[in-house]
């Protein structure tokens, strides 16, 4: 938790004196794994399952003329769920994933507009921070299997629509897809999340 605030600190001295929006979003995530194993089989007993997600954003105009084209950086939690199993077993993951995402944002309606919306693209940086797996009625550590703990880049593309309730306060209301790469860590098995993620949002105008 330290190494989460110290992050979030050093965020906000990077861009504090250009920040335009500080974006907290939670949402929910639906996910479907895409798994192999070390002979390249996939396992067609896995469902999509449902869980978490949680990010801070701070989203800064490009430049001092334009209110429609925005780079953004923040942090999030993402949990990456599934079930699966057949007549014999039954089984379920449950993951948090923690990480860094960055991109970009374009904004085609008028800042005067009584609702701002737009697309955003990017991608995000993860490592799970905890994770189980549970068969027939038994829990195994998931931070110890090589598939789970590989890094995740994650590229999105999403919209977002926000309404302003006052002149900082905005409420939002956003869609995003994304796929999730594990990469760097050398195993045979292969993990992969397809997930599309409903965000609701507030907007506060730091400037």
């Amino acid at each position: 938790m330290k190494k989460i605030i110290l992050l979030f600190c050093v965020l906000a001295f990077i861009f504090e004196s250009h920040a335009q929006d500080l974006d907290l979003i939670v949402g929910r995530n639906f996910t479907v794994y895409d798994y192999t194993n070390s002979q390249g089989e996939e396992n067609p007993n896995l469902s999509g399952a449902s869980g978490s997600y949680y990010s801070i954003t701070y989203s800064v105009p490009f430049n001092n003329k334009s209110e429609d084209l925005y780079y953004f950086v923040g942090l999030a939690v993402n949990q990456f769920n599934a079930t699966g199993g057949d007549y014999a077993s039954s089984y379920r993951w449950d993951t948090n994933y923690f990480g860094i995402r960055s991109g970009i944002k374009y904004m085609f309606t008028s800042p005067r507009s009584f609702i701002r919306a737009g697309v955003k693209t990017g991608f995000g940086l993860s490592k799970i921070i905890n994770g189980q797996q549970k068969i027939n009625g038994t829990t195994f550590d998931l931070t110890n299997e090589d598939e789970f703990t590989a890094i995740s880049v994650e590229p999105f593309i999403g919209l977002e629509a926000r309404y302003f309730v006052s002149d900082k306060i905005g409420l939002g209301l956003g869609y995003v897809y994304s796929k999730s790469f594990g990469v760097a860590n050398g195993d045979t098995e292969k993990l992969n999340f397809n997930n599309s993620r409903l965000e609701f949002g507030i907007t506060v105008q730091v400037y």
